[in-house]
């Protein structure tokens, strides 16, 4: 977690175009697995080999033999969870021995510590008819360190070197920060969290995406999330505890309520990771208390993106605990519950708030402003009482699994 991390949200005008374009990237890449398709006899295969270089390359490897010449070679490869493929058309020489080899380069932070990769060929033979290779598989580790494993319920917690009773503890942290989830929230997983634990950032930065020199030289990343259930942290900041479990939150609260529709609006989700953590930090604290003493407060409806203002940065943390806070407090947790199960559905945030608790976000923002000794804000005219808050493509819709 980097709570200086600032996230502009993408203008409405350019948001149906982005969604567009990713959906027609999303679709150049699928491809489906050839059926019924002939094979020639007598193929011969001497060499089918995935293997890696972390953060660095994919080697693909295929030597065979036939009774005729090969006259289209294609690639196929992607993350064993997804069901995208990536095509890939390698240079070889037809004839009725095949030796071809690919170098698929990667970017750091491509994919994500323990994914499992799968690939396989697909020969088109001069007479038409088709062969396709057995499906290769490998996990994708990051073989720099010699990890070690403790399991908890939900999470897997690797760890190398002397960090083995740190890992015990943060093992502990995140049983803790899951129970608040479920106990207070209603909300839990059935899917296994994998979290590696990192010694210093030097360490965690060949596992991470780069994004500029500068950059990284002054942000030091505590921890972060690869995937849907795997999360990357620094073991060496003092907070880790706390980050983990922000993050474990994140995860649990995101495959919970994954659709292709909509995401969380930013203040509810934020708001129950820094809810997980438990007690509020001292900075948030110190941040909100000064902004009801000011009458400064953020607007809940501000809060569905994040702020571009580096000062506010504490605020929003503070403040979007703050309103998650009034709501289980006043509302419930069943309410809440059902609020992420409307969220689920891919409702929008105006629809989710007024089927679950009959009121919107204005006044939402008036009570919570009201149970902090402030006033209701005067009216304000809206564009539009929905706003959409986060667009996904290609993902998958999976019932949530509530406690």
């Amino acid at each position: 977690m980097s709570k200086s991390a600032i996230c502009l949200p993408t203008p409405p005008a350019k948001r149906h175009a982005l969604t567009w374009s990713l959906a027609l990237a999303l679709c150049l890449l699928i491809s489906v697995v050839p059926v019924a398709a002939q094979t020639p006899g007598d193929v011969q295969i001497t060499l089918n080999e995935l293997s890696y270089s972390f953060s660095e390359a994919l080697y693909f490897e295929l030597e065979l033999t036939a009774p005729q010449p090969v006259e289209r070679l294609v690639l196929y490869y992607g993350l064993d969870a997804k069901p995208l493929w990536r095509r890939i058309y390698p240079v070889f020489e037809q004839g009725n021995g095949l030796t071809v080899e690919h170098v698929e380069e990667l970017e750091p932070g491509q994919f994500a510590p323990g994914e499992v990769l799968r690939a396989y060929w697909r020969l088109e033979f001069t007479d038409g008819t088709v062969y396709t290779t057995p499906v290769m598989r490998i996990t994708y580790a990051d073989d720099r360190f010699s990890w070690r494993s403790l399991s908890g319920s939900v999470v897997d917690l690797h760890y190398y070197g002397n960090a083995g009773r740190q890992a015990a503890d943060l093992l502990v942290s995140a049983q803790q920060a899951q129970a608040r989830l479920s106990n207070d929230v209603g909300v839990a997983t059935d899917r296994r969290l994998q979290v590696y634990l990192y010694n210093s950032p030097r360490d965690m930065s060949g596992a991470l995406s780069q994004r500029s020199e500068v950059y990284d030289s002054m942000v030091t990343t505590l921890g972060v999330a690869m995937s849907d259930d795997t999360l990357l942290l620094l073991g060496s900041d003092d907070n880790v505890e706390l980050t983990l479990a922000h993050e474990l939150s994140h995860l649990i609260v995101g495959l919970a309520t994954d659709n292709p529709y909509a995401g969380l609006p930013r203040w509810l989700d934020e708001g129950l990771a820094m809810y997980a953590e438990g007690e509020l930090p001292r900075a948030n604290q110190i941040a909100l208390d000064r902004a009801i003493e000011q009458d400064a407060l953020l607007t809940v409806r501000s809060m569905s993106s994040y702020s571009g203002q580096a000062e506010q940065v504490d605020l929003y943390y503070g403040a979007a605990y703050s309103v998650v806070d009034y709501l289980l407090q006043t509302y419930g947790r069943n309410n809440m519950r059902a609020l992420l199960v409307e969220f689920a559905r891919g409702s929008l945030q105006e629809d989710a708030l007024q089927r679950v608790y009959g009121f919107g976000l204005d006044q939402l923002d008036a009570e919570w402003r009201i149970s902090l000794g402030l006033q209701p804000r005067e009216p304000e005219a809206h564009a539009s009482t929905s706003t959409l808050v986060g667009a996904r493509v290609g993902s998958t819709l999976c019932p949530p699994l509530w406690s």
